[in-house]
């Protein structure tokens, strides 16, 4: 005999679902998909003489071949939540180079294009970049990333940082960073996991 009541209510609890996950609240709440780290970044240029607010990038298949798109100053806000939220335009994650040529993941679904930055940007290796600035461990991680050890995958040491606290960067070892905690402690944290993917931002 078919429990007719029960199968109404998995119904209906399934549509209260989906009708919380589509409203413009939660939808906002959800977490990002954390990015491959790729090689480095593109840092784009706040001066003269391409102003942010008309920062425009042609996107490419293949190195001055195949125009797939563009990106402008708008579309180029996608990485604040990785790169702290300020006036500056969000750099793109690289992921190869050739000469000038940059390959970027340029939407939140990975996808990626070639760019040819010229003066409106340099590229910076992980270190460069994390170095010039605090960085801060990414929320919704597994613990054992918040936890910090003595070496790169050695004795753990009895700090355990949140994402909410800021480090210095002082060298970075394969997937490894050394870093120089807001409560002046010293020890190694992975700044990406096993995947590739990124661990830390960087914070403003």
């Amino acid at each position: 005999m078919v429990d007719v009541s029960g199968r109404y209510l998995v119904i209906f609890l399934f549509i209260w679902c989906v009708a919380l996950t589509g409203s413009d609240g939660d939808a906002a709440a959800l977490p990002h998909m954390r990015p491959y780290s790729g090689i480095g970044v593109v840092v784009f240029f706040q001066s003269d003489p391409v102003p942010s607010k008309n920062l425009t990038l042609q996107l490419y298949r293949e190195p001055g071949l195949l125009r797939v798109g563009k990106l402008n100053s708008s579309s180029l806000a996608g990485n604040k939540w990785l790169f702290g939220q300020s006036d500056e335009i969000s750099p793109l994650i690289v992921s190869a180079r050739k000469g000038n040529w940059l390959r970027v993941y340029y939407d939140d679904a990975g996808r990626e294009a070639w760019i040819e930055p010229q003066y409106k940007g340099r590229f910076q290796s992980w270190e460069q970049f994390l170095k010039s600035h605090t960085g801060h461990l990414l929320p919704g991680l597994s613990p054992q990333y918040y936890k910090l050890h003595q070496q790169p995958g050695e004795k753990l040491l009895a700090a355990t940082l949140n994402s909410n606290q800021v480090f210095k960067v002082l060298k970075l070892e394969n997937a490894w960073g050394m870093v120089l905690t807001d409560q002046a402690q010293i020890g190694w944290l992975r700044w990406r996991d096993e995947d590739g993917r990124l661990l830390v931002g960087r914070t403003y």
